[in-house]
């Protein structure tokens, strides 16, 4: 979205992006943990430590030992110029890392992510985004739809109205969150509001991977799964877009630029008088 904007190379963007990939490591990991406690039934004592000390040994081992072998494996594969074999070799670590998050009982979303971190640490991490994007419109689809198909859209009319007060008060959490955090950081607050704006209608796929994790291990009701897929469709497809737009243009009235031609308008004005 922001790249389609024109807005990527902006400091909000920066501190937009990063936090997102942060929120996405820290949901992804909690996902893990909470799906193998579930499996386990254990909340507490040596079952649980050992579940935390799998999903740290597993994220850790990835990005230590994975950092050294997989780019590197990926870039020798890039420099045959057979984009056929790229392509094969990039759904092999994502299909190999997922299988083994599956095989040590943590959520497979774990695994898939961690190998498109591996990936984009190649030299040729432009080369295999374009070659993936196919088969990622293809894997999104079929995401969506069966996402669709679980939902049962006749409970639509009872949780709509709960949807929406949890979209206004996502919208309203975020926002205050991430604009303090940002200026308690040193950022200006153009920066601040801008990434409030930006962060405060984030969502997305990874609600669903999350709703559909609970509902794969009988942890959540039917309920949870059509709220949640309602408040992601309106996040993402109607409200993004508007907040970038809207919110950007309204943060921009607090730049000093603008504060002091007001002034010098006003002063002008009076002046006049």
């Amino acid at each position: 979205m922001l790249e389609e904007l024109g807005m990527i190379k902006e400091e909000a963007s920066y501190v937009i992006l990063g936090v997102a990939v942060i929120e996405d490591i820290i949901v992804i990991s909690m996902l893990a943990i909470l799906q193998s406690v579930s499996s386990t039934g254990q909340v507490f004592g040596t079952e649980l430590a050992i579940t935390i000390g799998t999903v740290i040994v597993f994220i850790g081992g990835v990005l230590f030992l994975g950092s050294k072998t997989i780019p590197k494996f990926v870039n020798y594969v890039g420099r045959t110029n057979q984009h056929d074999v790229l392509v094969v070799t990039i759904l092999g670590v994502a299909f190999g890392l997922s299988f083994v998050a599956y095989e040590i009982g943590i959520s497979v979303a774990t695994g898939a992510f961690f190998a498109g971190v591996l990936i984009a640490e190649s030299k040729v991490h432009s080369v295999t985004r374009v070659l993936a994007t196919p088969i990622k419109d293809m894997f999104a689809a079929l995401f969506f739809v069966s996402i669709g198909a679980l939902m049962n859209i006749t409970q639509i009319p009872l949780f709509i109205i709960p949807a929406i007060v949890l979209i206004l008060a996502s919208l309203g959490a975020k926002f205050f969150t991430v604009y303090l955090a940002s200026k308690s950081q040193g950022y200006s607050t153009v920066t601040a509001l801008r990434a409030g704006f930006g962060l405060s209608s984030s969502g997305g796929e990874l609600a669903l991977v999350v709703a559909k994790g609970g509902a794969d291990i009988g942890a959540t009701s039917s309920f949870v799964l059509p709220m949640i897929g309602t408040m992601t469709i309106i996040i993402t497809t109607f409200i993004i877009p508007y907040m970038i737009k809207m919110g950007w243009k309204l943060a921009d009235s607090f730049s000093p630029s603008n504060t002091r031609g007001r002034l010098f308008s006003f002063r002008a004005k009076k002046k006049e008088q």
